[in-house]
């Protein structure tokens, strides 16, 4: 949060003694108020201040200084934001007063700095035009060593980046996480583990022993941060969040989740700095957490972190010594003696002299996603996704681009381990609070290359798991083996494998292998998922094997794009055959298969079929007709099939009549796509 001070000094109320007109000009009630007002801004309890500055506004409307005061209040909140603009509205129109009194309850006028607060309300609605007007107007009038200058500079830049993504905007399905999920109060920073059964976020609500009642942030009026999770049950439905008992009564925020789901990163201020701390579930409970080491926590301030899947790099946020500017990501590495490298500071294709923050690294460690206030940002902090080349450098950063990012501060995202979909938090007027969590289904994700594996170890009936239970993960080609324990609330674990390879899992208990499964991973481009299950039985003391099962290649995906008008499936796709004994693997497993179809056109008229919209139906339906046809063919049983939804989209830019010469932006909206879970 920004916090905007107006200076040291106190208008103390013996001054009404040298000011004997006061009586004429203010009411003695409003005269406490503004020094009441000035006081809580001092002393950074904004939401108070905020209270009285929008009061002392509407009882006073035509006082410049004191709507220019509810319009920095407003900006000031952690939401709502766009609210300051009729009040800075109103003050712009105020006398410019070279000799601004900001303490005085006297004054009536308003500073040059006026114009740049309203530039920022103005940009905050997408009111472009004129917010660059009002950007300029305060550059032209103000000295140009003034400390709101370079943020004026910076915000015209903001206006030209903005109008340019919006231009091109990115098509994507957005879902509320739903009332389980989010509430009245900020509900944000969302991690997920990578199968996506537990989501970690941090909430500002009312604990519901209510132990935190009295206990709320000064600037924002909420209760203090904790930390909650919520895991799916077996139909994938979130159940109730539970307050995670690391969550003290000072502020609690997660920034990020190993891949097994059984080491939480979080934030804490620490003794005034910002520090990172990792807790670790044993059994049912949360370790205290620890400090991460001195390599990655400092004196300075600490925002965030992320590790690659096998925990051996980590990214972090930092504002130490050796930034480009503001708070840069840095990069440690495990040595081979188990200590850590010094920090690297990652470069400027990443960094820029602006803020940084809320690192993610996929699950493949090929991709980074963080948001920052530079590059091409279209006002405060926006989302960026940077890869890594064979040479092991980072490519240029890129904007996600619009509607995902706004004009306002754009910072916590997420991805699935397949790429496909993203959790973010953002405030929308739509939702059920000051901040919801909501999940994207990407339009265009980013290719990912590799395996999860889901692994389950299912007790006898009436029969907690044994506590001694350890997993080991060996590849053959290389000799690297991962140790594993499963979770005590459900049996599971899970496991990034790279592809091309063969492993060798060993359950032990106590000590002693009780089963072994030996696998190999395809040498596939894209995304895999594996499930192994255990399943012990017996009555004596010591559990026995019963089976382990196996599905593949889970869920299964089948995408083909189309050329204009086209609208049938080719029988002759090896990729088609793949997708169909991936379907055949999962219904053997479940017994069951969901499938969602979505068949997709461009915005380029089609004679054809008459409209776009009617290309689209066709496609979904052909693509369902001849599913059914397939399966039937391969002797799988089409009562197992459940066609969750067969839908036709009509998406992409809007035609422009430049079929020929924009065929790649239009053609990739055209395409089939079948997902079986």
């Amino acid at each position: 949060m920004r916090i905007f001070v107006f200076g040291k000094r106190l208008w103390l109320f013996a001054t009404v003694l040298f000011f004997p007109v006061f009586a004429f000009c203010q009411s003695e009630s409003f005269f406490e108020k503004f020094q009441e007002a000035n006081r809580l801004d001092e002393e950074a309890e904004l939401n108070q201040a905020f209270e009285i500055w929008t009061s002392l506004a509407s009882q006073a409307p035509e006082n410049a200084n004191v709507n220019y005061k509810a319009g920095i209040a407003y900006l000031n909140t952690g939401s709502n934001k766009g609210a300051a603009l009729p009040f800075l509205e109103r003050a712009a129109k105020g006398k410019i007063d070279n000799n601004y009194d900001p303490f005085s309850p006297f004054e009536k006028n308003v500073p040059v700095e006026v114009y740049y607060y309203y530039a920022k309300a103005l940009h905050l609605n997408y009111k472009l035009d004129k917010a660059e007007e009002y950007y300029e107007k305060f550059m032209m009038e103000s000295p140009g060593k003034h400390f709101l200058y370079p943020k004026a500079t910076r915000g015209t830049e903001e206006i030209a980046h903005a109008r340019s993504l919006m231009k091109n905007p990115v098509e994507f399905e957005i879902e509320n996480l739903g009332p389980v999920i989010n509430t009245q109060y900020p509900d944000y920073a969302p991690v997920i583990s990578v199968d996506e059964n537990a989501l970690f976020f941090t909430s500002a609500r009312l604990r519901k022993d209510e132990s935190n009642e009295d206990i709320t942030d000064r600037a924002t009026g909420y209760y203090l941060d904790d930390i909650y999770v919520s895991y799916k049950d077996r139909e994938g439905n979130w159940q109730e969040p539970e307050l995670l008992s690391i969550s003290d009564l000072n502020p609690n925020a997660t920034i990020n989740v190993s891949v097994d789901g059984q080491t939480l990163y979080i934030y804490r201020d620490d003794e005034k700095e910002g520090n990172l701390f990792k807790s670790v579930l044993v059994g049912e409970t949360w370790s205290e957490p620890e400090p991460m080491p001195d390599e990655i926590n400092s004196k300075a301030w600490e925002t965030h972190l992320a590790t690659t899947s096998d925990e051996n790099t980590i990214y972090f946020v930092s504002n130490r010594k050796g930034t480009l500017g503001g708070r840069d990501i840095f990069r440690v590495k495990k040595l081979p003696d188990g200590s850590w490298s010094k920090a690297q500071n990652l470069g400027e294709n990443i960094n820029t002299p602006y803020g940084e923050d809320a690192v993610f690294i996929s699950p493949d460690n090929r991709t980074i996603y963080f948001s920052s206030e530079g590059h091409n940002s279209m006002g405060g902090f926006d989302i960026f996704y940077s890869t890594l080349d064979e040479d092991g450098n980072w490519s240029k950063a890129q904007n996600i681009g619009y509607p995902i990012n706004t004009v306002d501060d754009d910072v916590f995202f997420v991805t699935s381990a397949d790429g496909k979909r993203a959790y973010y938090s953002s405030d929308k007027k739509e939702g059920y609070g000051e901040k919801d969590i909501y999940m994207i289904s990407l339009p265009d994700p980013v290719a990912v290359q590799l395996a999860v594996l889901q692994g389950r170890i299912i007790a006898p009936e009436g029969r907690d798991l044994p506590e001694d239970i350890v997993i080991y993960i060996t590849s053959p080609d290389n000799n690297e083996s991962q140790i594993f324990s499963p979770r005590e609330r459900d049996g599971g674990f899970v496991a990034i494998l790279p592809p091309c390879e063969s492993y060798e899992i060993d359950y032990t208990i106590d000590g002693k292998s009780i089963a072994v499964d030996t696998f190999k991973i395809d040498c596939k481009t894209s995304y895999q998922e594996l499930n192994k299950h255990l399943i012990l039985s017996g009555d004596d003391a010591d559990p026995v094997l019963a089976s382990s099962l196996t599905g593949e290649n889970q869920p299964a995906n089948f995408q083909k794009s189309f050329g204009y008008n086209q609208r049938m499936v080719s029988e002759e796709e090896e990729m088609y055959d793949n997708f169909l004994e991936a379907l055949e693997n999962i219904v053997d497993f479940y017994g069951t298969a969901k499938i969602s179809i979505v068949g997709s056109a461009s915005k380029v008229p089609t004679k054809t079929f008459g409209s776009n919209q009617e290309l689209a139906d066709l496609r979904a339906e052909n693509a369902r007709e001849q599913l059914i046809e397939k399966v039937k063919k391969a002797g799988i049983d089409t009562d197992k099939l459940n066609f969750v939804s067969v839908e036709g989209k009509v998406q992409g830019p809007e035609y422009d009549g430049d079929a020929n010469e924009g065929i790649d932006k239009y053609k990739k909206y055209q395409y089939i796509q079948i997902t079986v879970k």
